[in-house]
């Protein structure tokens, strides 16, 4: 399987800023996902940026995650669930959404966590952080995973620019804030990445 993106959006996004940068990136290089960080919004400025972003975000070929409940999946039309919560958590997702939606299990703090939340059938692990540095041993344990196991593994790293950028043996590097944030634009940041990792074009 080739090295794919999955792009995390900035955090709370507010669509009249987000969406134009946001076409830029996906038309610069195949995006396999999108996931869309709640962060501070309300229930309904979050459903506002889901529905402005998911149409925008499939019609470039991104599958869209949300956060929250499995219900907004479909409110949205949204492309799965990012859980970034408990292994009980992922298990109510996975039996919600499954097989129709993708489910992806975040907040991974250990091998032990990753094997119980990684036997409940989600669609992918996501180690890393989603926003700001990455944990140090989430590269050794995104190493250890793909190595071992069947389910994909994001290896995610927002800071991470085109000398820093690795995917540890990944299905997937998860890429953010040194995307939007580049003086560049996120279209060059993002093929200048794809070059270093040699991501199909």
């Amino acid at each position: 399987m080739d090295l794919q993106f999955f792009l995390i959006a900035p955090p709370g996004a507010e669509p009249a800023q987000f969406l134009d940068p946001l076409r830029a990136a996906l038309a610069a290089v195949p995006v396999a996902a999108l996931l869309l960080p709640r962060g501070d919004l309300s229930d309904n400025a979050y459903k506002a940026l889901a529905k402005a972003v998911v149409p925008v975000a499939q019609g470039l070929g991104a599958a869209v995650l949300v956060e929250g409940d499995p219900g907004l999946v479909r409110l949205t039309g949204a492309d799965g669930l990012h859980v970034s919560g408990s292994v009980s958590e992922v298990k109510a997702a996975v039996s919600a959404l499954k097989p129709n939606y993708i489910v992806g299990a975040g907040s991974i703090e250990s091998r032990h966590d990753a094997m119980s939340k990684g036997e409940l059938g989600p669609d992918y692990l996501f180690f890393g952080s989603v926003t700001g540095a990455r944990p140090p041993e989430h590269r050794e344990m995104a190493r250890w995973w793909a190595e071992l196991f069947e389910v994909p593994a994001v290896f995610a790293d927002p800071l991470a620019n085109a000398d820093t950028a690795t995917s540890e043996g990944a299905e997937f590097v998860g890429l953010g804030e040194s995307v939007w944030s580049a003086p560049e634009g996120p279209a060059a940041r993002l093929k200048a990445i794809a070059a270093a990792l040699k991501v199909p074009a």
